[in-house]
């Protein structure tokens, strides 16, 4: 009976292993990171492209704004090129932090349509 107990031991802790195993190989995979529709750097440049065409094709910077705070901006309000500068709710202006001459570089150059140089 001894025997038999210890076997089961092992089995349970082999179970334990495998699955602490596994949980970590989902953390460090990403598998349990969340997925932010808006504020990252390639959203706001894929922005840009599409402001880019509608300037060229008749379109007014207004017509961008909406879009362009959406896409540059992440849940915290911070720019997704200057990251450290903190984007006004209603157009592409920083908030004075860090600094009251910080710019929203991002969200400017999707506005502007600007595809290049960022």
């Amino acid at each position: 009976m001894r025997k038999a107990q210890g076997a089961l031991e092992y089995l349970i802790i082999i179970a334990a292993v495998l699955a602490i195993a596994a949980i970590v190989v989902l953390f460090l995979t990403g598998a349990f990171k969340s997925s932010v529709s808006s504020g990252g750097y390639s959203v706001c440049k894929n922005q840009a492209s599409s402001c880019n065409l509608k300037l060229a094709t008749g379109g007014t910077k207004a017509a961008c704004y909406a879009d362009c705070l959406t896409a540059c901006k992440n849940t915290a309000g911070f720019d997704a090129v200057s990251k450290a500068v903190v984007i006004s709710a209603t157009s592409c202006t920083a908030l004075g932090y860090p600094s009251s001459g910080a710019s929203a570089d991002g969200c400017n150059y999707c506005v502007n349509g600007t595809t290049s140089g960022w």
